[in-house]
């Protein structure tokens, strides 16, 4: 039986135009650090920093130590502790200007409260290549409280990053959850659904569907407005 909701954040929970997101987050983050390198050089950097971080599966570091391990090798020496210091304020000011680009999706809203009045455990299992700080606000952004969610993924604990099950796989261990009584809500082909690879039931959001090649076809598809319907229909566990 079901106990527990996993959910992607971006796309899933909260509604974003994703090409309209990059443009401004990179934009701003051009105009913070554009007396260290230009925008594009900043664009390339950071890029290659979490694609380096999203490969990386030793298991052994965190994300975030091995996104500035890549970041830190392509910038010069004497700027490091200026852009931690600039990511950080980043994301405590200028980055609630990317608001604009994101919606909430009313359906999810009503969706979580139900859930969780039914007495389901709801953990939020966004890919972790954002600081707590910045995954916190797009909860908000989205309607959302914090407190909603039992757990909450972010780069400064994660050690995997999606699509390696083995991102699922920590979700599970460090929250004491099997995967069949497990839901893995997302709008990600690919990055959601290889939950399914675990055990895990998956359910695909198309409202901002990301279409990827898959092996792993969803459990249940709906839009957000299906799955409001899905989750009234689900038993009490209180």
């Amino acid at each position: 039986m079901i106990d527990t909701v996993l959910f992607d954040l971006d796309g899933t929970l909260l509604g974003m135009d994703y090409k309209e997101f990059e443009n401004k987050y990179f934009s701003l983050l051009g105009t913070k650090f554009e007396k260290y390198c230009s925008p594009k050089e900043l664009y390339n950097n950071i890029w290659e920093s979490t694609i380096y971080m999203i490969k990386n599966s030793d298991g052994v570091r965190l994300n975030q130590d091995i996104f500035f391990e890549k970041f830190n090798q392509l910038i010069r020496e004497e700027h490091r502790d200026l852009y931690i210091a600039g990511f950080n304020e980043f994301y405590e000011k200028e980055f609630d200007l990317v608001k604009d680009a994101t919606y909430r999706m009313e359906n999810m809203i009503k969706a979580v409260n139900i859930l969780k009045s039914k007495g389901y455990d709801v953990i939020i299992a966004t890919n972790p290549l954002f600081p707590k700080l910045a995954i916190d606000k797009r909860i908000q952004w989205a309607g959302l409280n914090l407190d909603d969610f039992s757990y909450v993924t972010n780069f400064e604990i994660c050690r995997f990053c999606k699509p390696n099950p083995k991102f699922y796989e920590d979700i599970l261990k460090l929250n004491n959850k099997k995967p069949e009584n497990c839901l893995m809500v997302g709008n990600d082909m690919l990055e959601d659904m290889i939950a399914k690879m675990l055990g895990i039931t998956t359910y695909l959001i198309t409202d901002c569907i990301i279409e990827r090649e898959s092996p792993y076809a969803p459990d249940y598809t709906s839009d957000s407005a299906g799955f409001l319907e899905f989750v009234a229909t689900l038993p009490s566990i209180v």
